[in-house]
């Protein structure tokens, strides 16, 4: 085995933050920090965000576990560690589709620049490619910024209270059209919760569509959820 020279490359690796590092965590919760933390920064690059900016990423249990080199259930239970200790958030796509992973960081950690010199994204092996995250395999940043052009779609506009939630003008002219007397409410229900709630969704126009289609009248009873807002309040 050589010894690292003055001009060794190093070996591919996985970004390990001090906080991670330091903090009382299982080995197997810091590691898979690492490794969400790599596939993150190829996320961000390629601008694969949420409505809201949120970077994530699409990386099954089943991936996870063999790029880890542990079972599927310790894999688990270290997303669950992660998750309860406010480093992660998933949300849910659908059945039988890989949910949606938001890395966090501690409000106390002191954000640095991106370190110099070349970074080696994940354990050296090609990415897989997942559904719904067609993330790029070279490290050629004008590829990335071809892609992040092609794929981030029409320009959105911040809705709610909180000014969270984001439609594109075309979303937004639907929901005026389809529910002219309830598309407001549920913008302001959604900004609501996820300001509340810490909550992260996909799409925004998709789940206050789903909401509104499950709160639809039945047997032409109307539903009264008594939500007011001040005038100014909203939108």
């Amino acid at each position: 085995m050589p010894y690292f020279k003055k001009d060794t490359v190093l070996p591919p690796f996985i970004p390990l933050p001090r906080f991670i590092v330091a903090g009382e965590y299982s080995v197997n919760a810091k590691l898979l920090y690492g490794l969400l933390l790599s596939r993150t920064m190829l996320s961000q690059k390629s601008g694969w965000v949420s409505e809201d900016g949120s970077v994530y990423v699409v990386y099954p249990i089943r991936e996870l576990a063999e790029d880890l080199n542990r079972s599927e259930k310790t894999v688990k239970i270290a997303l669950n560690e992660l998750e309860n200790a406010g480093l992660l958030s998933r949300v849910r796509q659908g059945l039988n589709r890989a949910n949606l992973i938001f890395l966090r960081l501690p409000d106390e950690v002191q954000i640095s620049t991106q370190p110099e010199g070349k970074f080696y994204p994940t354990d050296g092996q090609e990415i897989t490619l997942q559904e719904g995250q067609k993330l790029p395999l070279s490290n050629n940043e004008k590829e990335y910024k071809e892609l992040s052009k092609k794929d981030r779609g029409e320009s959105r506009t911040r809705y709610g209270c909180y000014q969270n939630v984001f439609l594109s003008g075309d979303e937004m002219d639907k929901l005026k059209a389809e529910y002219p007397d309830r598309y407001s409410e549920y913008i302001n229900r959604l900004s609501t919760y996820m300001a509340s709630s810490g909550r992260h969704y996909a799409n925004h126009y998709a789940t206050i569509r789903k909401w509104l289609d499950e709160d639809k009248p039945k047997n032409g009873r109307v539903y009264d959820y008594n939500t007011t807002y001040e005038k100014g309040e909203c939108l």
